[in-house]
């Protein structure tokens, strides 16, 4: 019997394709990574309300099939990205999936050297129960050897002796001490198999608790307005109504068009005071903003002073800590509910870990409060200031906004390329539309350039290299 595989770990390399290639476009290796890692979570969520109510044996063994080929597609992949040496293509045309592993062996590598980046690995168990199967292993002088036993007919047995326990017999004539080995082996096993049971069903709940999150609810962000009433499709005048958009309104249509108001926190409140006004002094803004929400805000002072990020923190509940009630713990709701609470934490860390290195690569001082993002809006190009008869300038948007790619780019050589490449995952996180005056290529280069050099067909896998170095 060959020894626990935990005890000697395959090393391995894994590897993540760029999301995007060198032009600008989605990657197709990142796209297929992706479809394999839906295709793992769709299987484990069937094997986990297969017969609850339902018999999905069938659905099971479909989805079983096409899933193993969409993994070993991503495993081709996987070796095609890390460059491993294959022979020449067979015929014709691009290889199959399958082909590039016999390839690859054909040239001499190991294909097993390298992995997609994929969550598809058995969840780990407590190391006791590898260690008392491991202490209930015998080594056997021969695995293949014969029972040293005699039949009835005082003839030799010819049957094959137990192994893993250190037998010279076969289950039939097994002494009283080798019967206890391998009692003690089976029940290590059996704890064994049952905690991998557990584990594997842990997983399966934790990963029906983010499907849920993922899917069955709504993101825990304040609601962006809607988009002024008419149609972005319809051209600014209408022979029929006789009405044309304003130059409001197509500024407004061009704010949504940049992506600014998902990177921005509380950017809605901000937005709805614009729609109600859209020229207006840095108090009126305020307090327009401050009257959408009275039982929050008594002044547009208030408002003004108040952090971005009031109201979007994710809600914390009075738990009691993991363990201190144990009965409490040990409930599923509970269970699911405190990786709902840890799941949103996360998300909003990321947020506003993403908005504030955002800040930074658009070389602007830390905007903490409301008033500091008015301010950062208007160093970026968003807000423009009008000359008034009043003290305080008119704020209005700007005809013509740059994009949040735009703003990077011509800022970007000002910061540190780590504080950049940080803030180019930010915008693609959140699927910030592209700029289509500004190759996404062009940003890019701007880590890995010399100061003040150009970096024309530079490879924008590099990103990734110089961001994890950096």
């Amino acid at each position: 019997m060959t020894r626990s595989r935990q005890a000697h770990p395959y090393s391995t390399r894994t590897i993540t394709p760029p999301r995007r290639t060198r032009d600008g476009g989605i990657s197709p290796a990142w796209l297929l990574m992706q479809a394999a890692q839906l295709s793992w979570e769709i299987r484990n969520i069937l094997l986990l309300i297969n017969g609850m109510r339902l018999n999905l044996s069938e659905e099971l063994q479909i989805h079983s099939e096409s899933s193993d080929m969409l993994i070993n597609a991503a495993h081709a992949t996987a070796i095609m990205e890390a460059r491993l040496p294959l022979a020449p293509a067979w015929g014709s045309g691009r290889p199959r999936s399958r082909s590039i592993f016999a390839q690859a062996r054909e040239a001499g590598t190991n294909p097993a050297e390298v992995r997609p980046d994929l969550a598809m690995v058995h969840p780990p168990i407590d190391p006791h129960f590898t260690q008392d199967v491991d202490a209930a292993m015998r080594d056997d002088p021969d695995p293949h050897a014969q029972c040293d036993g005699t039949t009835l007919k005082k003839e030799r047995c010819t049957k094959n002796i137990v192994t893993g326990i250190g037998s010279a017999h076969c289950s039939v004539h097994l002494t009283p001490a080798e019967r206890q080995r391998r009692d003690n082996l089976r029940a290590a096993q059996d704890r064994q198999m049952q905690a991998i049971h557990d584990a594997l069903d842990d997983q399966r709940m934790a990963l029906a608790a983010n499907w849920i999150d993922r899917y069955g609810r709504r993101p825990h962000r304040l609601e962006l307005p809607s988009p002024p009433s008419r149609p972005r499709q319809v051209i600014p005048f209408d022979d029929d109504a006789g009405l044309t958009l304003s130059e409001e309104d197509h500024a407004m249509l061009a704010l949504y068009d940049t992506g600014w108001p998902a990177l921005c926190p509380r950017s809605a409140e901000i937005i709805a005071a614009l729609l109600d006004c859209p020229r207006g002094t840095t108090a009126d803004l305020a307090e327009i903003a401050a009257l959408q929400t009275p039982q929050r805000w008594s002044s547009g002072e208030q408002w003004l002073e108040s952090s971005i990020w009031d109201g979007i923190r994710p809600p914390a509940l009075a738990l009691p800590v993991a363990g201190e009630v144990p009965e409490l713990d040990e409930h599923p709701a509970v269970q699911v509910l405190r990786r709902h609470l840890h799941d949103d934490h996360q998300a909003w860390e990321c947020w506003n870990t993403g908005f504030a290195t955002l800040v930074e690569a658009c070389d602007d001082p830390p905007v903490d409060t409301m008033a500091e993002l008015l301010a950062f809006w208007q160093d970026i190009g968003i807000l423009t200031s009008e000359d008034s008869m009043a003290d305080e300038p008119l704020w209005a948007l700007r005809p013509s906004l740059p994009s949040p790619w735009r703003v990077t780019y011509a800022r970007g050589r000002h910061v540190q390329p780590h504080v950049l490449a940080s803030a180019l995952d930010h915008l693609l996180a959140n699927d910030v539309p592209l700029d289509p005056g500004l190759p996404p290529r062009e940003v890019f280069n701007l880590i890995i350039a010399p100061k003040g050099e150009s970096a024309h067909g530079t490879d924008m896998a590099t990103r990734d290299t110089v961001s994890a170095s950096s």
